[in-house]
């Protein structure tokens, strides 16, 4: 019989342990967003969408919430211009909804892709030099905020859907149409957007332009020293916003000898890498990120190359 009663005292222990360590509901998303002051602007944005609904019909989600001051961060008009037009609205904050996956940060995931609602890819990075992990280059300061059924993330601008690839970027901007037509020229487009992960720096026109006639001719007509000198702006397996940039930083290029390209923070906080400066900065593509710089960067063999011809470079 005593052992009879010591059972149900254990039997009644454990079922008092349990109920007393049973965690507290999650608290819904709604809730959390119109309770945070930091999110204001982003939840009444929200709010004008269908979206909080297609949150809550979905298993799972992570929401990229710019803060209140990264809104403040944007160009005059432009969040007017946003709240007028419904379709863009709805496309903009679509962007920062993911459905069906809850994503918590943990400082590890490098090039990790996830689906926006708009089915727009969100790339996520973590450089540990500057102990940053961003979503699409967007600073992720405010991580892992626990709701119900997912995560909000909480960052400190407003990100920008990739607009294609590479060379989708070309066909829309003129100021880098050389560039692009030497892609095609050295028949270099489908190598340029294999890889899913990758930095490209992309000269100006005026930057070719600094270059001597001769130079441009002897690429045009040695079409493996031009294919080198268009991979040696280019870095596979890695997308390197400019929040992960740091001073000496040295990266691999895709050349024939796999030149090291090094990144050198000037006087005024600019970055350059190797000799040309960054003049844009973080356009996103599909495949990764690009930057825009003010001069041609030509690896060290074809350089030697050109002058053994007897050639100014520029």
């Amino acid at each position: 019989m005593k052992s009879i009663y010591l059972l149900l005292a254990v039997l009644l222990l454990k079922r008092g342990s349990a109920q007393t360590t049973e965690a507290p509901p999650l608290p819904d998303v709604e809730d959390v967003l119109a309770a945070d002051s930091r999110f204001t602007t982003f939840y009444q944005l929200l709010k004008t969408t269908d979206l909080l609904e297609e949150i809550n019909e979905t298993n799972h989600f992570t929401i990229f919430a710019p803060t209140d001051a990264a809104f403040a961060k944007l160009p005059a008009g432009t969040l007017d211009a946003l709240k007028a037009d419904v379709d863009q609205l709805k496309e903009t904050i679509g962007y920062h909804v993911v459905l069906n996956s809850s994503y918590h940060v943990h400082g590890s995931q490098q090039d990790s892709i996830l689906k926006s609602s708009t089915q727009l890819p969100i790339r996520i990075n973590t450089y540990s030099l500057v102990h940053t992990v961003t979503a699409e280059g967007v600073n992720i300061t405010i991580r892992n905020i626990s709701v119900n059924h997912g995560y909000i993330q909480g960052i400190d601008g407003v990100m920008k859907p990739p607009a294609g690839n590479v060379v989708d970027l070309g066909t829309t901007r003129s100021d880098i149409s050389t560039f692009e037509s030497l892609l095609v020229k050295a028949n270099q487009t489908a190598y340029f957007t294999s890889d899913h992960s990758t930095t490209l720096f992309i000269p100006t026109d005026d930057a070719f332009k600094k270059l001597s006639a001769e130079t441009l001719d002897y690429l045009n007509n040695h079409i493996s020293d031009l294919t080198d000198v268009l991979r040696f702006h280019y870095v596979k397996q890695y997308s390197l916003y400019s929040l992960g940039m740091k001073h000496a930083f040295t990266i691999q290029s895709a050349d024939h000898s796999h030149d090291h390209l090094m990144l050198l923070e000037d006087d005024n906080g600019g970055m350059r890498v190797n000799q040309a400066k960054i003049i844009e900065k973080d356009i996103s593509s599909i495949n990764g990120v690009i930057h825009i710089i003010d001069d041609v960067l030509i690896p060290p063999r074809v350089l030697v190359a050109i002058r053994d011809q007897s050639i100014v470079v520029g």
